[in-house]
C-alpha cells in the first residue's frame, strides 16, 4: 500500500490532492494554522520551521511519497517557512528515503525572458519568489533526486479557489492586462503531482496549464463561465507599487511528454462547463 504525506493539506491545492488520491493509499497529512477539512486523511499539526517536529512525523508516519505543498505567501514567517520548511522536509524526506516532490512557483522567473523551461536560472524579484528560489536550492541541495514541479496561478470550480471567489466578490477591482501566466485547474494539477508520485522522474518539471493568458483575460473568461458580471476593470502593472514579473509563460513540453495526466487549457475547461450546463 502506498503511503502518502501530504504537507498544506489545509490548503486549496494540498485539499485537492487528499481529495483525488486513490482511496486504496494510506495517506496523511499536515496542516499548521487550519485543521483539515478533508476525510479520512491522517491529520498532523506540525510547524515545518521546527526540524524536530517535522523528523517526529517522519518517523510516525514513514511515508512512501511526499508531496510538499505547504508555504506561506506573505508575512515575516515567509522565509523560514518556504525556505528552511523545505530544507527541514527534504531532509527528513532523504533519511527515510522518501521519495520527495517539491511545490514551486513561476513568479521564481523576472518575467523578462518567457518562455520559461525547465533549464532557465530563477531570478526572482520580490520577497515571496526569493524565498520559493531559496527552497528550490534548498531542495535540491539535501535532496538531488526530488521533483520540483514548478507550477502557475491555480483554479478551480469544487470549491472556487480563493483568487477566484474574491475576484468574483470585487475585492480585486484591477486586474493587469500586460501580465502573463499560465493557470493550471486544481484537478489537473493535482492529478500530475499523484502520477508524479508513482513515476521515476527526478528533477525539474514544469507543469502548468497549456493556456497563456493575461490576467485580464483570464478573469473575464472565468466571470464568463461562471456566468457572473466582471466586478474588475482592466490596468497595466506599472500601477502597482512594487515590482511584478510580466510574463511567467513555463515551458510544459516536458511535463506533456513525462506525464499522461493532460494539462488543459482555461478555454478548453471552460468549454467543458458550458456542456454540463447546456
Amino acid at each position: 500500500m502506498m503511503r502518502l504525506l501530504v504537507t498544506g493539506g489545509s490548503g486549496y491545492l494540498g485539499a485537492g490532492i487528499l481529495k483525488r488520491a486513490p482511496k486504496t493509499w494510506q495517506i496523511a497529512a499536515t496542516y499548521f494554522a487550519h485543521p483539515l477539512a478533508q476525510e479520512p486523511a491522517a491529520a498532523f499539526r506540525v510547524d515545518v520551521r521546527d526540524a524536530e517536529a517535522v523528523n517526529r512525523l517522519f518517523e510516525q508516519v514513514q511515508p512512501a511519497v511526499v508531496i510538499h505543498t505547504a508555504a506561506q505567501m506573505t508575512g515575516d514567517q515567509m522565509m523560514a517557512v518556504n525556505a528552511e520548511g523545505a530544507r527541514h522536509i527534504a531532509r527528513a524526506a532523504a533519511r527515510a528515503k522518501a521519495r520527495l516532490i517539491h511545490l514551486s512557483s513561476d513568479v521564481i522567473f523576472d518575467g523578462e525572458h518567457a518562455p520559461y523551461d525547465e533549464t532557465a536560472a530563477p531570478d526572482p524579484i520580490s520577497p515571496y519568489a526569493e524565498s520559493k528560489a531559496r527552497a528550490e536550492s534548498e531542495v535540491i541541495e539535501e535532496f538531488p533526486r526530488a521533483v520540483i514541479a514548478r507550477t502557475s496561478l491555480i483554479y478551480g470550480f469544487n470549491p472556487l479557489d480563493p483568487r477566484t471567489r474574491q475576484m468574483l466578490n470585487g475585492e480585486m477591482p484591477r486586474l493587469f492586462t500586460d501580465e502573463y501566466r499560465c493557470p493550471i485547474l486544481v484537478d489537473d494539477l493535482a492529478d500530475a503531482l499523484l502520477e508524479l508520485a508513482e513515476n521515476d522522474f527526478a528533477g525539474i518539471i514544469h507543469v502548468a496549464g497549456a493556456q497563456r493568458l493575461s490576467r485580464y483575460e483570464f478573469g473575464v473568461k472565468l466571470a464568463n463561465a461562471l456566468s457572473v458580471a466582471p466586478r474588475f476593470e482592466p490596468a497595466l502593472s506599472a500601477t502597482y507599487p512594487g515590482r511584478r514579473p510580466r510574463d511567467c509563460t513555463l515551458d510544459i513540453s516536458l511535463a506533456q511528454r513525462v506525464l499522461r495526466t493532460r494539462l488543459r487549457g482555461v478555454d478548453e475547461l471552460v468549454a467543458h462547463i458550458k456542456r454540463l450546463d447546456a
